[in-house]
């Protein structure tokens, strides 16, 4: 030991006579300093800043900790001529700092068994800027990714992931044309790799979480997958009565059915004048104009954002290889009263009269909702709006009061209810209460 520790001092430039005055002293069989690794993480930066380079550890970041030893080396000898001074042994410590890239801790390139994990932090009334300033990296798809919203309280195991997919898609589709199915608009100060960094939000979701931003038009989802010739008639026109408003849906309904009234027409003469066209076509062109005015709305406006989206979402070919499987996993993916009411399971395979009651009305409650309201709660449960989790696991409390209300766990996708609920209109007025208020924040570690 006392020759290792020889050996240390003079490779770090300590002189011959220094050491022999150690020796003389008994001072010098002592343990060099044992390490420990250890990963500074940088906090988290204030609400008024948001990070601008993905906050992947570096090398920089990565530090070698030294931990102190029982008996630590002299600064001096007993008779009192220096040894070491404070500059030589800060510098040791400097130059014995290891990188976390070494044989231990090996770097983990994207694409191997371990990818680099990167962090993004942004907040909920900037997300979309905030997300796509990260997705501006043509590598982010390889990367595992960790997600917070700033000034909130979570830790990232996928929930908070789907959570800020989620808000992203809801703030950009609130900026989209169209009513049930959007579709992107162009906007001039959204720049091509702007668009790009958009539909890589889109791979990348799709691929680490199985989301699906239902409410992005069918139409617009295939010829962005698989090119605008992939779009049938069929395809186009229940994209476009989706995109048009009930009322002009039911007009162009009976349009194409040959049933219009005289009191449609100037409904129709409005939608094709909106549309670019500026008089009402005969009847045996009709079918014919509404199909083109359709083709122009959903698939030629938005043309550019598909070629951009195109790019990014080749690693979704790889799972969406055609046509069919395209549509059926839209279907599969868009969230019914049905379909989530089968995924609630409760954590307990017996349960007390109460707990029973309560497991009734919150399948009652899904089962009855319509669309947005089942959207809505299948976002608080899950973190997100779209079907991508195989059960959501129920279990119960007995909180009153103040204190009674639904607490979600969207990492484990478990839902927490009290079951002092007097009645079922009681149990729907609570939450539908909270489902209005459309304020959705974490607050549990």
């Amino acid at each position: 030991m006392e020759e290792d520790l020889e050996t240390f001092l003079k490779a770090r430039g300590v002189s011959a006579e220094s050491i022999n005055v150690m020796k003389q002293d008994k001072k010098l069989p002592v343990q060099p300093p044992a390490s420990k690794r250890s990963r500074r993480f940088s906090p988290l930066p204030d609400s008024s800043e948001v990070p601008t380079e993905n906050r992947a550890l570096s090398d920089e970041e990565d530090t070698l900790v030294l931990m102190h030893t029982d008996v630590a080396v002299p600064n001096t000898s007993s008779h009192g001529q220096p040894l070491l001074s404070n500059e030589a042994l800060h510098e040791i410590m400097e130059t014995n700092v290891q990188p976390i890239n070494s044989e231990i801790f090996p770097s983990d390139e994207p694409g191997s068994a371990n990818p680099e994990v990167h962090y993004i932090w942004v907040h909920r009334v900037t997300i979309i800027k905030d997300l796509v300033r990260y997705f501006l990296d043509p590598n982010i798809t390889k990367y595992t990714l960790k997600m917070e919203f700033l000034n909130e309280n979570a830790s990232d195991d996928s929930g908070v992931s789907r959570d800020v997919y989620s808000e992203f898609w809801e703030k950009f589709l609130e900026q989209c044309e169209g009513e049930e199915e959007r579709v992107p608009r162009l906007k001039p100060d959204t720049t091509k790799e702007e668009w790009k960094a958009v539909g890589r939000i889109w791979a990348k979701g799709f691929i680490d979480h199985g989301m699906l931003p239902v409410r992005l038009s069918k139409s617009f989802k295939l010829s962005s997958i698989h090119g605008i010739d992939t779009v049938d008639v069929n395809v186009l026109m229940s994209s476009f009565l989706n995109y048009v408003s009930y009322n002009e849906r039911k007009t162009i309904e009976r349009a194409l059915e040959g049933k219009l009234e005289e009191s449609d027409e100037e409904d129709l003469l409005d939608l094709l004048s909106r549309m670019g066209s500026q008089c009402l076509p005969h009847k045996e062109n009709l079918v014919s104009t509404i199909q083109t005015m359709a083709h122009k709305a959903i698939l030629q406006q938005p043309k550019y954002i598909i070629d951009c989206f195109s790019e990014a979402l080749s690693y979704v070919q790889l799972n969406l290889l055609d046509k069919t499987s395209v549509l059926s996993v839209y279907e599969m993916k868009r969230a019914t009263g049905k379909k989530v009411a089968q995924l609630l399971q409760t954590s307990n395979e017996i349960l007390s009269q109460q707990e029973q009651r309560t497991f009734n009305h919150i399948q009652r409650y899904v089962r009855s909702a319509d669309q947005k309201k089942v959207e809505q709660f299948l976002r608080f449960c899950i973190g997100s709006s779209s079907m991508c989790v195989d059960k959501i696991t129920v279990g119960f409390n007995a909180e009153n009061g103040l204190n009674r209300r639904p607490v979600s766990h969207t990492c484990a996708a478990t839902l927490e209810l009290s079951y002092m609920y007097s009645s079922y209109p009681e149990f729907r007025t609570e939450l539908d209460n909270i489902q209005s208020s459309n304020y959705l924040t974490m607050d549990i570690m």
